[in-house]
């Protein structure tokens, strides 16, 4: 990883999505790592045996997702948490406009954003704010 660089984990089983962000993150600003899992499992894994020095600045977390979703995945996350000991942002990205869903985004203090797919500037400029 570059010196002063940012890890960006992006968690979605959509490989289009994975390679549209990564370029549109890229045209940001060159300081950006972005490691991509298409299951949410293997995410949860590596930060299970991650270093505290490697960790991910931010985790961009689709909603769902075969297997294992994204509020699955907030219940695995939150377990552990405590091994962790620090606080992930993690911004749920999703094509789903039911209220329901943003409501629930709003309860799950773990959520910092809530971004609708299809991706365009404005939702790239909110990922790269929760950078700063």
């Amino acid at each position: 990883m570059q010196e002063n660089s940012k890890q960006v984990y992006v968690v979605d089983d959509d490989e289009i999505f994975h390679f549209i962000l990564k370029k549109m993150l890229e045209q940001q600003s060159e300081k950006l790592e972005v490691t991509s899992f298409l299951c949410a499992e293997e995410a949860i894994a590596k930060l299970q045996c991650l270093p505290v020095t490697s960790l991910p600045s931010l985790i961009i977390l689709d909603m769902n997702m075969q297997r294992m979703n994204g509020w699955d995945f907030i219940e695995a996350y939150r377990d552990i948490q405590s091994a962790i000991q620090q606080q992930i942002p993690i911004i749920m990205c999703s094509s789903s406009m039911d209220m329901r869903d943003m409501q629930k985004v709003k309860r799950t203090p773990e959520l910092k954003a809530y971004i609708t797919k299809p991706l365009d500037p404005s939702k790239v400029k909110l990922i790269t704010d929760c950078l700063a």
